[in-house]
């Protein structure tokens, strides 16, 4: 599937998962270590943030890359949900009660930016602005993908909770 659409439709699905939650249950956790939805979705947000400016920035070629199996470590890893990982640093939600709304229109936003770049920009350029914390350096093609998959992943998470709360 081609990447562009990939990311539309993973940036609808993510949208639609989240407007399921009432906004009463949206900031609701079933224990203190579980997200709530509004969590998870800042979280996806702050994650993210950065990737248009990553992609304006500094780039170099990886002419012997191989982006398929990379993409694929990384699907394989963060798909199974039997791998608990933990974030850390500026990609933790912050505390308190969060509107789904102005959440929702952040991350419209950036995936809006984002798309617009990937249509124009060449996928398979290494961005060396800012290196990924368990990956490293990864191409645009790459962080598409690991957005793609890390929102998946946070989907899985969004599921169950619904059936806790």
């Amino acid at each position: 599937m081609d990447l562009v659409q990939n990311l539309k439709e993973n940036t609808e699905a993510f949208i639609a998962l989240v407007n399921t939650f009432s906004d009463k249950d949206f900031n609701k956790k079933p224990d203190d270590d579980t997200w709530s939805a509004a969590e998870n979705t800042e979280h996806i947000i702050r994650s993210e943030f950065g990737t248009a400016r990553l992609f304006s920035g500094k780039t170099e070629t990886a002419p012997d890359r191989d982006s398929a199996t990379l993409i694929a470590d990384i699907e394989k890893a963060f798909l199974n949900r039997e791998e608990k990982y933990r974030s850390f640093g500026v990609v933790n939600p912050t505390t308190g009660e969060k509107n789904k709304e102005e959440l929702l229109k952040k991350f419209m936003e950036m995936r809006k930016e984002v798309l617009e770049l990937i249509q124009h920009q060449n996928l398979d350029e290494l961005c060396v602005k800012f290196e990924h914390p368990v990956y490293g350096y990864l191409t645009r093609r790459e962080w598409v993908r690991f957005n793609i998959v890390h929102a998946k992943r946070h989907m899985m998470q969004m599921e169950e909770l619904k059936q806790k709360i």
